[in-house]
C-alpha cells in the first residue's frame, strides 16, 4: 500500500491547499491509516483502494475547483449518468469518492455546487459525526473519526453490507476493538456513544456484535 500512501498524501495536500480540508473526514478503511498516532503498535489494516471523502456540512464547504485539483494530479473523472455519483480514479486503480448525510430531498445522491461533484448520501454515515478527532499528518491537519465512533459506524452497516466484504469489516473492528478495549477513554467512549445512539441503530449494532464475538467490550 506504500503507492497508495503517497496517492493519499498527494490527495491530502491538494485538498489543504485549497482550504477543504477541514470540511473533511476521512472515512472508510483508510481512517485507519491515522490511528497508528493513537495507539502504540498499531499497524493499519488498509486493503483498499478506495478512498472516501466524508462532507457532512455541505453548507459550509467554500466554492473550489475540485475538478482542476485532482485532473492536475493526473485523476480522471466519472459522474454516473442514472444517478450524478461523482468519482475520480487515477490510472494505478486508486479511486476517490464523496460522501454525505441526506437532505430534505433523501435523495441518494446530492449535487454539491461549491465542488460542482455529486456525492453518495447515506443516513447511517451519521456516527461517524459523533466525535472526529484531528490528527497533525505531514503539516496537514486531517479530520479522522474517533476509533469509537469508526466501529460503531461499521457495526451498523455490516449487515448491509456485501457478504464478501462483511467479514472483512468485522476483521478491521475486531482489531481496532482490541485497541479501544485497552484504553479506558475509548471504550468509555465506545459505551457512551452507543448507549446514546437511537434505539434502532443500538439494537442492530449489539446484535452484530453479538454474532460476532464482539460483545465482551460491554463488559
Amino acid at each position: 500500500m506504500i503507492a497508495y500512501e503517497n496517492e493519499m498524501n498527494k490527495i491530502i495536500e491538494a485538498l489543504d491547499d485549497e482550504n477543504l480540508l477541514n470540511n473533511c473526514l476521512i472515512s472508510g478503511s483508510w481512517a485507519m491509516f491515522f490511528y497508528k498516532t493513537l495507539f502504540e503498535d498499531f499497524i493499519p489494516p488498509i486493503a483498499t483502494t478506495d478512498f472516501d471523502i466524508f462532507l457532512p456540512r455541505v453548507s459550509k464547504i467554500k466554492k473550489a475547483n475540485l475538478n482542476k485539483i485532482l485532473l492536475d494530479l493526473d485523476y480522471l473523472r466519472e459522474d454516473d449518468t442514472l444517478t450524478g455519483k461523482t468519482r475520480f480514479y487515477s490510472k494505478s486503480g486508486f479511486e476517490i469518492e464523496f460522501l454525505t448525510l441526506p437532505d430534505r430531498s433523501m435523495k441518494n445522491v446530492i449535487k454539491i455546487p461549491a465542488l460542482n461533484i455529486g456525492a453518495e448520501a447515506l443516513p447511517k454515515l451519521e456516527p461517524l459525526t459523533w466525535n472526529f478527532i484531528s490528527i497533525k499528518y505531514n503539516n496537514h491537519i486531517v479530520n479522522v473519526p474517533s476509533p469509537s465512533c469508526f466501529c460503531l459506524q461499521k457495526l451498523l452497516i455490516n449487515k448491509d453490507r456485501q457478504e464478501f466484504k462483511r467479514q472483512k469489516d468485522i476483521d478491521s473492528i475486531k482489531y481496532l476493538l482490541r485497541y479501544i478495549n485497552a484504553s479506558r477513554a475509548y471504550k468509555e467512549e465506545f459505551i457512551k456513544l452507543l448507549n446514546e445512539s437511537p434505539k434502532k441503530w443500538k439494537s442492530i449494532i449489539i446484535s452484530t456484535m453479538h454474532d460476532n464475538g464482539l460483545d465482551y467490550i460491554l463488559k
